[in-house]
């Protein structure tokens, strides 16, 4: 099949104030809209924000396919490796859209899609993901992206003008369980260093799901305000599911950004906590830069994101480890710099190949990937996958899906996951999970704060109940 359709007098127009995309995505979502958004508070960053579906390009059994908006295929690209696939059939679609964007543009202002694809794209997610195909790239209606300082839109220009509108009562009070008993998973972790020490793999990485149920809905745009507030360093990302379930997160870490012919990635392997000042900062950051697990673990997944660049690059630099710290933890992260052959290969084709990193699977990734099977317990979705943007040149940028939850109706399935090398303590090894876990936790609490200010929304406020805990 071929794809025929084309867009009359689409073009991009830059905009002549700022706009706040966390907050114009959260609304659009809260009133109802697809939403799609990956965004970063940083000097020179490109953050994107999609409202509306004009088209996606979806996994399907043996390939990828590019459906209209109402769900009818239009062009299908064939591969055993769906995100190659995907990436295939995106190149030949922004091909046929010649844009009259230039090539000097900024990136990401012109034909943009926005998405990305689960843990295992190589099969359909289950359980609660069955919103999420394991590959998601969409062309929405209207494209709002900022770099520089500077705001462009593509589309449909009155879905900038979005109500504040609420459908149900927001929640106020939340509920935690563990999906899987915390002594159940401490005896997976003791079981998968055992595994590690008899030489099944060098590293693997075992996950949580932790389900929060709350008294009211739980609203993807107050969870995004939440987290943006709280971690303006990290990408913080929101896409919407055909079932009307929202993935949201703050992830801290770059799998993957192309911008001509450079790529660039920075892994992050490693944690601690925060200290309560700058002193115990700077002391906890020297025991995690002298501790021989997480040296260990962070040079495994620094090589292997090295070498699979390497295939597609005249030349790869990698960095020293560096300490990147957030609101509540530590990571240790390296920065590794490839420049692209020509013709260089573009984000997707590239993420095809880098993807799952040690720092979501573990090593070597055929032995890790069995470990994560036989040893889980849980349906990882698109958590431990990736999310981000793409244009039609090739330039964009994906992050690991990582401090994440999935939100629909009064659910949040919250998720996170720790390195497990042959010395691992499984209880140090909760103990991190949760500190991990906080990143949507503290938005959940906070959530009541971040609703509209107006009076008719009726903001939803945590009450004096007690802490979430465990159960």
């Amino acid at each position: 099949m071929q794809h025929t359709e084309r867009t009359a007098n689409t073009r991009t127009v830059e905009l002549d104030r700022p706009l706040d995309l966390v907050d114009l995505g959260g609304r659009a979502r809260d009133a109802g809209h697809d939403v799609a958004l990956f965004e970063r508070s940083a000097t020179g960053a490109t953050s994107v924000l999609g409202i509306g579906r004009r088209c996606e390009i979806v996994s399907c059994p043996g390939g990828a396919v590019l459906e209209d908006a109402d769900g009818r295929a239009l062009d299908r690209e064939e591969g055993s490796d769906r995100v190659a696939a995907a990436a295939r059939l995106w190149r030949r679609f922004a091909g046929r859209e010649a844009s009259p964007d230039g090539a000097g543009a900024p990136p990401g202002t012109g034909l943009v899609a926005i998405g990305g694809f689960a843990f295992d794209p190589g099969r359909e997610p289950a359980g609660g993901w069955s919103g999420f195909p394991a590959v998601l790239f969409r062309v929405p209606a209207l494209a709002v992206t900022t770099v520089h300082g500077r705001t462009y839109a593509r589309g449909d220009l009155s879905l900038l003008d979005q109500p504040r509108a609420w459908s149900a009562a927001p929640a106020a009070r939340f509920w935690l369980e563990p999906v899987r008993p915390e002594s159940q998973w401490i005896e997976a972790e003791a079981e998968a260093t055992r595994r590690l020490r008899a030489g099944e793999a060098n590293k693997v990485v075992l996950a949580r799901e932790v389900v929060a149920r709350a008294d009211g809905v739980v609203h993807a745009g107050s969870v995004l305000r939440s987290l943006h507030r709280r971690y303006p360093g990290c990408f913080t990302y929101l896409l919407t599911g055909g079932d009307g379930a929202a993935f949201a997160g703050a992830s801290p870490e770059l799998l993957l950004r192309r911008m001509g012919r450079v790529a660039s990635s920075q892994p992050m392997a490693g944690s601690i906590r925060r200290g309560a000042d700058r002193a115990e900062d700077d002391a906890l950051a020297r025991t995690l830069r002298s501790c021989e697990k997480d040296r260990n673990e962070h040079r495994i997944t620094a090589r292997y994101v090295a070498g699979a660049l390497a295939a597609s690059s005249r030349d790869v630099r990698v960095g020293e480890p560096e300490i990147v710290r957030l609101a509540n933890i530590q990571h240790l992260a390296t920065t590794v710099l490839a420049e692209l052959r020509d013709p260089p290969a573009p984000l997707a084709e590239l993420g095809a190949r880098l993807h799952p990193t040690p720092a979501v699977n573990g090593s070597p990734p055929a032995s890790a990937r069995r470990l994560i099977r036989e040893l889980e317990g849980m349906e990882r979705g698109w958590y431990g996958g990736a999310v981000g943007w793409m244009d039609g040149r090739g330039d964009g940028e994906l992050a690991v899906a990582i401090r994440c939850g999935l939100l629909l109706g009064d659910t949040a399935r919250l998720y996170a996951g720790c390195g497990t090398m042959p010395d691992s303590e499984p209880e140090a090894e909760l103990a991190e999970t949760r500190l991990k876990l906080e990143a949507l936790l503290g938005a959940l609490r906070a959530c009541g704060e971040a609703q509209p200010a107006d009076a008719d929304a009726r903001p939803g406020r945590m009450s004096a109940a007690p802490p979430l805990r465990f159960g």
